[in-house]
């Protein structure tokens, strides 16, 4: 019935209706009606929603879950970075892949509907792993990874497959505003169950489940929701026969083409994602750590602090597509990486003053959080769409993993070197390298000619 709704809503840009197109449809069969875009970006959210959920979580608790095998910050961000080699491995595969892939429910659902619920089950798996031994936990994480990741790509590709390029900011905007509330809810409204006991057979008692395996649950009802919702148009496999038959070497040829580009092609940008998920790796998966450690404020006000982080990206991406549409994506994703730049060194100032108090350090910081949320969802609302404009509708998926290749190789080596920083220079030293990785990120988009 909810399949049927939609195609009907589709009109004459259904894939069965093609000779019946309209001025609304370009050749792909998107529709350009706005209220048809945001409803559409709408649904596609609800996939992205249930990678969001994940994410928080992961961020918020797995680094106290290593913490209380390894007692040092260096140890905490080598097991993040190793663990985080898995996704530059597996996006850009598996998004590459979905380009060429034909069958009767599309060529991104299948990876969509495949992995998400094998996620979700280890997501419900992470707590109980973590009370056995660091290899059941380590090897979970690691799984849970392969999965979400393997999904992840596929998904952010089904946006430029059903929206014409000119409204891409604001849908992805819409998409990061699920991803907001996905943290919204994983954060603000579950981070309070952290605390909540439950017995189990033969494992005891236990804490820190009731919100893994809650986030399990929804996970799975959005990718049914997803499925039944979102209808791809039918495409026939993009690329080359060689492309087809070795999709990895297709990845590495495209990287290598985009280094020929120079300033005129996406190598600027691709380098610019590197430095600023550098950036933000450095500090994001220690803000638990100091909120709980340094400001004393326990694991409740720890996992707040991504519900701040996410109340921000929730409530500024669909304003950020909408303001860079109309004044450019390039130039408001610079002014992002300022603002950025501006708030790491705020951070910075607010942790000298946090040595002066006991409680006033939590809550300016929660405000700088908030700020560092707004600049955020301006510059990941606007990087994609700026990438998918350079790409055919038979490339979307390896453009989206050239991107999640660039993003995610530099999230292996954030946790670890930001773990040195903080174990040598502290959090203030954190604070100050972010910002300079930002400005760094600046001037290279500022070299951009896209």
């Amino acid at each position: 019935m909810i399949r049927q709704w939609y195609r009907e809503s589709q009109g004459a840009c259904g894939v069965e209706n093609q000779s019946l197109q309209s001025d609304r449809c370009d050749s792909g069969g998107v529709d350009r009606d706005n209220g048809g875009v945001y409803r559409r970006a709408f649904m596609i959210g609800s996939g992205f929603f249930t990678v969001a959920l994940i994410e928080p979580m992961y961020s918020a608790y797995v680094p106290l879950m290593l913490a209380d095998y390894l007692h040092s910050s260096v140890g905490v961000g080598a097991v993040l970075s190793a663990l985080n080699l898995i996704a530059p491995a597996v996006i850009p595969v598996f998004s590459t892949l979905s380009d060429r892939t034909v069958t009767r429910i599309g060529r991104r659902m299948p990876y969509i509907v495949t992995f998400l619920p094998l996620a979700a089950l280890a997501l419900a798996l992470v707590p109980i792993a973590a009370r056995l031994s660091l290899t059941a936990l380590v090897g979970v994480l690691a799984a849970m990874n392969f999965f979400r990741h393997a999904a992840r790509g596929p998904i952010v590709a089904l946006m430029p497959d059903l929206v014409p390029r000119e409204q891409r900011s604001q849908a992805n905007g819409v998409i990061n505003t699920m991803g907001g509330l996905a943290a919204i809810t994983a954060t603000v409204f579950l981070a309070p169950l952290i605390g909540v006991q439950l017995t189990l057979p033969v494992i005891g008692a236990v804490t820190r489940v009731v919100p893994f395996w809650f986030i399990a649950l929804l996970v799975v009802s959005a990718t049914l929701f997803l499925f039944n919702t979102v209808r791809e148009p039918v495409r026939s496999p993009g690329g080359d026969p060689g492309a087809k038959r070795h999709g990895r070497v297709r990845v590495f040829s495209a990287l290598a083409a985009v280094v020929r580009s120079g300033r005129s092609g996406a190598l600027p940008i691709l380098l610019a994602v590197v430095l600023w998920f550098l950036g933000w790796k450095l500090m994001t998966p220690f803000i638990s750590l100091y909120v709980r450690d340094y400001l004393r404020a326990g694991e409740a006000a720890a996992g707040f602090s991504f519900g701040v982080l996410a109340l921000a990206l929730t409530s500024f991406a669909v304003p950020g597509g909408v303001i860079a549409a109309r004044l450019g994506r390039r130039r408001v994703m610079c002014w992002a990486l300022l603002m950025l730049a501006v708030f790491g060194l705020a951070a910075f100032c607010n942790h000298r003053l946090a040595l002066q108090s006991d409680v006033a350090g939590l809550y300016p910081f929660w405000a700088t959080l908030f700020g560092f949320g707004i600049a955020w969802s301006v510059l990941i609302t606007n990087c994609l769409p700026m990438l998918w404009d350079r790409a055919g509708p038979n490339a979307v998926g390896l453009y989206t993993g050239l991107y999640y290749f660039a993003s995610q190789t530099a999230l292996v080596a954030g946790p670890g070197v930001g773990g040195v920083i903080v174990e040598f220079a502290g959090f203030g030293g954190l604070f100050l390298a972010f910002s300079s990785v930002m400005l760094a990120a600046f001037v290279l988009l500022r070299q951009s000619r896209l």
